[in-house]
């Protein structure tokens, strides 16, 4: 008797704790619904249930922050109208359900306009380019598909400074 209380007792323990590993905080979850649907035909009966299991099982997983992939749905027959015009079926949707991903970022159009100066017209162009550049970059995000336009405001009559309105856009996300 003492051997197999010497011998059972490490082997308890030790099954102990294998059990009781952590699980993972963003651990898949299984989860299922029930409801029930008719409809005039065996067919729109089984579809209705089914149809309205699967919404309830999203609507549980939306809840708690999951979206359900691989999702399964059985039904069965539960009343037929005596005159055969209802068919009531009721379904249950099974799935395994995992967090949401981060919703993606939308683009958003952004564009700044500056005025610069330079002693030939790209410089001028350049300068008011930069400017506009650092605008959208300073209300943060990245940004793609930068477009620049620029129109002349004023050159001096001797050909030694020019003046730009620069207008940069492009795509940015928030």
């Amino acid at each position: 008797m003492a051997f197999l209380r010497r011998t059972v007792l490490p082997v308890a323990l030790l099954l102990s704790a294998a059990v009781a590993v952590p699980v993972a905080a963003y651990a898949d979850t299984y989860r299922s619904a029930t409801s029930t649907g008719s409809g005039a035909t065996r067919a729109a009966g089984a579809a209705d249930a089914e149809a309205n299991a699967r919404a309830e099982l999203n609507r549980q997983a939306a809840q708690a922050g999951e979206v359900c992939t691989s999702v399964s749905v059985s039904s069965s027959l539960v009343y037929t109208a005596p005159d055969g015009s209802a068919y009531v079926y009721q379904a249950t949707a099974s799935g395994t359900c995992v967090t949401q991903p981060p919703q993606p970022s939308y683009p958003v159009p952004r564009s700044a306009t500056r005025q610069a100066g330079g002693s030939t017209p790209s410089a001028a162009v350049q300068a008011g380019s930069q400017a506009a550049r650092a605008a959208i970059l300073a209300a943060g995000g990245s940004c793609t598909g930068w477009a620049t336009t620029s129109a002349l405001v004023w050159a001096a009559p001797d050909s030694s400074w020019y003046v730009y309105d620069v207008t940069v856009s492009a795509s940015c996300t928030d």
